[in-house]
């Protein structure tokens, strides 16, 4: 009889809390009848349960909630508020008593009838203590029926420890029949001991992982208790519940993360009224995702709150005695926001139940930072905060490539690696781009991030790597691929973790501690922006706009074009461009392909985008490459020949170039003419008599000053007092042979002559 009594309390335990989730969820969509059953399978297995092992209390309680949620299967009641309410003060009680029962103390004598009336139609619903310490017990959701064995904590660890050292010494075997001649008879039992290791180490990996939804279960219930004697309506949203973590990891992170939770509901989604007065919807949103990076969890946290007052927190910073006004003055946003993990510092002026006392951020911090990890919190003023928890693998054995770069060496997670080519490959080109640099791999564009740049270790790359991270695809290049490997990686100390860069350490059977790199955390170091996306992983996500390259024109304007049609970038020698034809022509070594230019072109070596279509080539001249971007879908519709429309780039307008209309040669060439400026003295004598000449003469002519800059030569009256007489400007007399200072208007000869002479031109 112990021994069922102790497997009943063992299951009854291990289900509580998410059942308790499971009715919050109820409540919310009434027409679930599957999580309906779900919980009213429950109770019904507790009420049988009791009465075989003579446990009248319990199996009372849990009569009286199944015949209530008989009665809503019926449809003879409706679940609203109090109801669920009800209910869930009974499974507190379950939970209280069952606790008692394991831990061999007297059952607690407070009556049960209350519990049980509360259930009624017509009844108050229950003010229960337990319903304000439901996040205190863990739980793990309701567990398909199988069979299963109880194992303690210790003898796990004991497990995977000897695991471990069974991986790294398969690891220097093979290292060491590597070094000599093998038999083939011993290479052959060598590969049955590798498959027979890899298959025990993912079985006792998986002994001691967890999914991270036993640390989200207890989740609906705690927003619901918190945000209702706060008269906030919060709205949940839970993602990746299916990510596993390792158990030990998850009861460490329980205490921090409520506490974020907590925070999230109680200080930064605010009450109904302030949320109408900031013209947001009443119900605030809490939304909390969980996904595996690497050999790391990142857990979100985000609500849609105010988000953080930095120059009140840095205020306060200052009252307190943690900063000097000069200090709080020099703090850069970034800092200022993490002052909300500051000891002894709150943004709030008073104390409640919940926060205020400026306990409890520095707290969940240093938790985190002892297991490995870190917390990041990101502000978005008037919109929200996001905490993101960074927590390691604790323990776990993963395939690695180890890479050199200058003379350390590193791993990189083998999952992430699609790739490895040789600089040297045919196939492989680097391109400049602004600051960055861009690899070419089969056509693919990536962007490029050098590792021993990256990490201050020097070195000399041969080798790229093409790296797979959630954020997209880049190539990373490296000194040399040393070795594969699996190792067991741990982590590494705070300060190193903090750093972005690393998932962890290892000891591979070398001897010599190796970092586990974060590819995810070498980007970011690296500055990548533009990483081409992966297949998209949320169907819900924003559609992203088309991927362009942005670049400053020769006119000095900022434009786009898409990618899909950029070659190369590079630069050539201004030789190589000439004027024949009509038009604007790039010699290449065996060809000579069409150049658009939308300003004058540098004296010495341009900048061309080669552009193709897949059949034929054009050049494109411009000032500078950029970056590579994602345009918005929202584009505006543009009325100029070769622009297809504008787009907003970081609160900047971009034109987006007409790829189409570039091949299909409707893109206006560069006017080489000298430009010649008709001043004119409000008459319309310039435009009806000069222009023709001028302009016959091969001058291009405009006849604003807004239109003027850049002019090679202006065009004015002698009699305009504003008109001067240098070497840009030819001065028109109105009458021949006067003496004055201007060219009489009607020499023809003479006003070519001295337009010829202004621009060098030859008339």
């Amino acid at each position: 009889m112990d021994d069922l009594l102790q497997e009943f309390i063992a299951e009854t335990r291990e289900t509580l809390e998410a059942l308790s989730g499971e009715i919050v969820l109820w409540e919310a969509a009434p027409a679930d009848r599957a999580r309906l059953d779900a919980i009213f399978r429950f109770v019904h297995t507790v009420k049988g349960s009791c009465g075989f092992l003579d446990l009248p209390r319990l199996g009372r309680l849990a009569d009286a909630a199944e015949d209530t949620l008989a009665a809503v299967r019926d449809g003879r009641r409706v679940p609203d508020g109090a109801l669920v309410t009800a209910v869930l003060a009974i499974v507190d009680r379950i939970g209280e008593l069952t606790a008692a029962l394991d831990a061999g103390q007297p059952l607690d004598d407070t009556p049960d009838d209350f519990l049980v009336a509360a259930l009624a139609e017509d009844a108050a619903p229950p003010v229960s203590p337990l319903m304000q310490a439901a996040d205190s017990m863990p739980g793990v959701p309701v567990r398909a029926a199988g069979r299963s064995v109880r194992l303690g904590v210790e003898l796990l660890d004991r497990m995977m420890a000897g695991m471990s050292d069974m991986v790294l010494a398969r690891n220097e075997l093979a290292r060491r029949l590597r070094d000599g001649e093998i038999d083939p008879r011993v290479e052959a039992a060598l590969d049955r001991l590798s498959a027979t290791v890899a298959e025990m180490r993912d079985t006792v990996t998986r002994t001691r992982m967890q999914r991270i939804e036993a640390l989200f279960s207890p989740i609906p219930r705690m927003v619901r208790d918190v945000a209702a004697p706060l008269g906030k309506q919060v709205s949940l949203a839970i993602e990746g519940g299916d990510v596993e973590l390792d158990r030990e990891m998850i009861e460490l992170l329980r205490d921090p993360f409520v506490h974020i939770i907590r925070n999230a509901v109680d200080h930064g989604i605010g009450a109904p009224e302030a949320r109408r007065a900031a013209g947001k919807c009443e119900t605030g949103r809490l939304s909390i995702t969980a996904r595996q990076s690497g050999n790391q969890i990142l857990v979100e946290i985000e609500d849609d709150g105010a988000g953080v007052d930095t120059a009140r927190l840095a205020r306060k910073a200052v009252e307190s005695g943690l900063l000097t006004e000069a200090e709080a003055e020099r703090m850069s946003e970034e800092d200022r926001v993490s002052l909300i993990f500051a000891p002894g510092l709150s943004s709030r002026d008073t104390v409640t139940a919940l926060s205020g006392r400026g306990v409890g951020m520095d707290v969940v911090r240093a938790n985190i930072e002892q297991l490995g990890g870190r917390v990041r919190a990101t502000n978005r003023p008037g919109q929200g905060l996001t905490l993101t928890m960074h927590v390691p693998l604790t323990l776990s054995i993963i395939p690695t490539i180890m890479v050199g770069a200058g003379a350390q060496r590193f791993a990189l997670p083998r999952q992430a690696i699609e790739e490895i080519v040789s600089l040297k490959n045919s196939a492989v080109r680097i391109d400049h781009l602004g600051a960055g640099r861009v690899a070419t791999v089969r056509g693919e564009r990536l962007p490029l991030a050098d590792l021993g740049t990256t990490l201050g270790v020097g070195g000399e790359p041969t080798v790229l790597a093409i790296v797979a991270t959630r954020d997209g695809h880049y190539a990373l290049a490296v000194d040399a691929v040393l070795d594969t490997e699996e190792l067991v990686v741990k982590p590494a100390a705070p300060a190193v973790m903090a750093s972005g860069l690393f998932a962890g350490q290892t000891l591979p059977d070398s001897g010599l501690p190796l970092l586990l790199l974060d590819p995810g955390g070498v980007a970011a170091a690296a500055g990548l922006r533009g990483v081409v996306p992966a297949a998209a992983e949320d169907d819900t996500a924003e559609e992203q706009g088309l991927t362009t390259l942005l670049f400053d024109d020769l006119d000095g304007r900022r434009r786009a074009v898409a990618l899909a049609v950029v070659d190369r970038v590079e630069k050539v020698a201004a030789s190589a461009i000439g004027d024949t034809g009509g038009r604007l022509h790039l010699s290449l070594a065996d060809a000579v392909v069409p150049l658009i230019a939308q300003g004058p072109l540098p004296a010495h070596s341009v900048t061309l985008l080669r552009l193709t279509d897949g059949a034929s080539e054009i050049a494109y001249a411009i000032a500078e490459a950029q970056e590579i971007v994602s345009l918005p879908r929202a584009i505006a519709p543009a009325r100029r020949a070769g622009i297809a429309g504008v787009a907003l780039v970081a609160g900047e307008q971009v034109e987006l170039l007409d790829a189409h209309a570039l091949f299909a040669g409707e893109v206006p060439m560069m006017d080489c003419r000298p430009l010649c400026y008709l001043r004119s003295d409000g008459s319309d004598w310039m435009d009806v008599f000069l222009r023709p000449v001028v302009e016959a003469a091969g001058y291009r002519c405009v006849g604003s000053e807004a239109e003027a800059h850049g002019a090679s030569v202006t065009l004015a009256m002698d009699d305009d007092p504003v008109a001067l007489a240098d070497e840009a400007t030819v001065l028109l007399s109105r009458q021949p042979a006067t003496g004055g200072r201007g060219i009489y208007r009607y020499d023809r000869a003479a006003l070519l002559a001295a337009l010829a002479t202004r621009t060098g031109k030859a008339a």
